[in-house]
């Protein structure tokens, strides 16, 4: 029977080439898009799940009770400590640094931006499997690294790398004790080499409970006693930072999030590990829906519109004692074979568009062929869309009855055409929704893009002082640049617009008692002319005031807004930073007020800001004459060269670095353009083939 119903539902698809060959390419389109958003989806749901031990595993959190919510950078005492202290709960700690650092093997030297320091029990706590070396004994020792296989490839070709010494910076020498697999994409932590956090630990500072400068992942006997965990952190941090408080000023506490949550589901501020949105998760989900909708009812419009066609059909079989069952299954399998089809054509056209989508949406997307769920993804989709499209069609042709079909009795027009035109009128509903959705997206780009920041970001150019020869000799090639022709400022800072930006404790003379929470920039006196920022109130700091590197501070609108003050009255005031050493903590006033502007991503809301002189500096900004920048960068480069000569110089541009903070909204904008045109162009091969059957028939009837 089944063979039976296959084989005259093969003779329908070829007798109707035209309409079967609309139901299948429209079919297909449909179904390849819900794959590579099965795909995209699966991909972000997967982030961090791929380690072992991954259920086991959380970060280590600050909450500020303040301003600034959960922060995941913590200090170096902070892993060891909680490993002690609770033995019981936390079987191992793991601390983990970025850095940055200039590579050399031989002849072959490169700024390696993808480094991070680890505790030597790395590779026992996380799954990042090694092709040579011993993962136990990889970072046991000082100055050890290994390295990602691309990594090493790019050093050392076809050559073994084990055992062989590298160096950082062109001063410390490293082993090479292992090459790693690549980090796959699906990963919170990107990184391409992995040194000894060993050598780094006995630098000053990094024991001081304040210096929070790095993720502390902590491995759990049972996760399922987290929160018992959490409720005796108040009292750990009591115990090593009691003193503390008094000295800083409010409260600072603990919390563990779940390493697979990082990714979606993090509620942590001032994170630089890639992130996705839940979101667009479900954005997508839905779109895959829709998409999937609007090809079923293709299929349903089509295949009622046709109806009258197979009447004689369906009166014949009931009258040689076909039931209405036999007839439902016979018109079901039609359709379930007509989806098969369709989803080994998606799948080949998955294969096909893949790699363009992942340039597009910058994912590394594969179609998992060794893995079960596929197939039942593929099997489950064929028999819900065939299932789906064809009930319809399938109990209405069954309906018919034999008699009035075979004494042609039934309208050309058979069917409910005001059903068929509601569904019509549904697929363009949603592919309008689609198009609006990418509208949105894209003003919501523009408005980002265009939007005042409150300082000129154009012809502005970043160099990271990324070494210790650029970083000793700063000054130097500050005063350099500044005499070229083409440079209009420079200025040096902890960092810049739309880059890191600390937080430090203050206190208010005008308030005792009070401690007030900012985000700092460290600089000079170029910084707020270097950006064309706008004073509210007072003065920029000033050569001319040599006591401003110790006795004065700037703050923004917000800071003095929240202080209870207006730009003019808080000229005067005395602060404290009070999260500075002794040896550099000085009584400061404010000399001017900034007025807001956008420090940090338009994601987020301008918050409190001082701006003080100190010598801790990360980057350079150089503002360039308008015209063309190559003669002046070649220029800067022939500096920094004489200033640094074992570095290679690196620069951005600033309002490029803003750009690709949106870069995300970018992707989206261009990915969900493509559904919405899919959309709107199945929909319309639907209508195609409506409109074709409906001129036929009337061609017919004309005669």
């Amino acid at each position: 029977m089944l063979y039976n119903y296959l084989k005259i539902a093969f003779r329908n698809l070829a007798k109707q080439k035209f309409y079967s060959g609309i139901n299948i390419l429209g079919l297909t389109l449909g179904i390849a898009c819900c794959l590579l958003i099965f795909l995209f989806v699966q991909h972000e749901l997967s982030y961090d799940t791929f380690h072992a031990k991954a259920k086991r595993i959380f970060r280590v959190q600050r909450v500020d009770y303040g301003t600034f919510g959960k922060i995941p950078y913590v200090s170096g005492p902070y892993g060891p400590a909680l490993a002690a202290d609770f033995p019981d709960d936390v079987k191992a700690t793991v601390r983990v640094m970025k850095a940055n650092g200039l590579l050399s093997y031989g002849d072959k030297s490169f700024n390696e931006y993808n480094l991070i320091y680890a505790d030597s029990n790395f590779f026992q706590v996380f799954t990042f499997p090694l092709v040579q070396g011993n993962a136990t004994t990889a970072l046991a020792s000082p100055n050890t690294l290994v390295l990602s296989k691309s990594l090493a490839k790019k050093y050392f070709g076809s050559e073994n790398p084990v055992g062989k010494l590298m160096t950082m910076d062109k001063t410390d020498t490293y082993q090479v004790t292992g090459v790693m697999a690549d980090v796959p994409s699906n990963s919170h932590l990107k990184f391409d080499l992995i040194t000894s956090i060993q050598p780094v630990s006995r630098q000053e500072g990094f024991n001081v409970w304040r210096n929070n400068s790095m993720f502390t992942y902590v491995l759990l006997a049972n996760p399922n006693r987290v929160k018992n965990l959490e409720a005796k952190f108040p009292a750990f941090m009591d115990k090593y930072l009691g003193e503390a408080y008094k000295t800083w000023g409010g409260k600072m506490g603990l919390a563990l999030e779940p390493l697979t949550d990082i990714y979606l589901n993090s509620g942590s501020n001032m994170d630089n590990a890639e992130h996705g949105s839940r979101s667009n998760v479900y954005i997508f989900s839905a779109i895959a829906v829709f998409i999937l909708v609007i090809a079923c009812i293709n299929f349903m419009n089509l295949a009622s519109a046709r109806s009258v066609g197979r009447a004689k059909e369906v009166g014949v079989r009931k009258v040689l004692g076909a039931y209405k069952n036999n007839l439902i299954t016979q018109f079901l399998s039609e359709s379930t074979l007509l989806t098969f089809i369709s989803v080994l054509l998606a799948v080949l056209l998955i294969i096909l568009v893949l790699p363009y989508f992942n340039a597009l949406a910058e994912k590394s997307l594969a179609v998992p062929f060794t893995n079960p769920l596929l197939y039942v993804f593929l099997v489950g989709i064929a028999l819900v869309v065939g299932l789906l499209a064809g009930s319809y069609p399938a109990f209405f042709l069954s309906s018919f009855q034999p008699v009035k079909v075979l004494k042609g009795h039934l309208s050309a027009s058979a069917g409910n055409p005001v059903l068929r035109q509601a569904l019509v009128v549904f697929q363009f509903s949603i592919s309008i929704f689609l198009i609006v959705g990418t509208m949105v997206i894209f003003r919501q780009m523009a408005f980002m893009q265009n939007k005042n920041l409150g300082f000129n970001k154009d012809q502005v150019i970043t160099i990271p002082l990324d070494n210790s020869e650029i970083y000793s000799r700063r000054q130097t090639f500050i005063n350099q640049v500044k005499q070229l022709s083409g440079v209009k400022n420079v200025s040096v800072m902890s960092g810049e617009p739309g880059g890191f930006h600390d937080r430090y404790t203050f206190d208010i003379a005008d308030k005792p008692g009070e401690t007030w929470n900012f985000r700092t920039v460290f600089t000079d006196v170029d910084y707020v002319p270097a950006f064309a920022m706008k004073l509210a109130a007072g003065r920029n700091f000033s050569k001319s005031f040599p006591t401003d590197s110790t006795a004065a501070i700037m703050l923004n609108e917000t800071a003095v807004k929240n202080l209870g003050w207006s730009p003019q009255e808080a000229i005067g005031k005395e602060i404290m930073d009070k999260g500075l050493p002794d040896s550099i903590k000085y009584q400061r006033k404010v000399v001017g007020v900034v007025k807001d502007y956008h420090f940090s991503s338009l994601r987020e809301t301008i918050a409190p800001l001082a701006i003080l002189m100190r010598n801790d500096h990360r980057v350079i900004a150089v503002r360039l004459a308008s015209g063309n920048p190559k003669p002046i960068l070649t220029a800067i480069e022939k500096v920094y060269a004489a200033t640094a000569p074992q570095y290679p110089f690196a620069y951005s541009f600033l309002d490029e670095e803003f750009a690709s903070q949106y870069k995300t909204e970018q992707k989206q904008g261009q990915v969900l353009t493509i559904f919405s045109v899919l959309a709107i162009f199945i929909a319309c091969l639907g209508l195609f083939g409506l409109a074709s059957y409906t001129t036929e028939q009337r061609r017919k009837e004309i005669g």
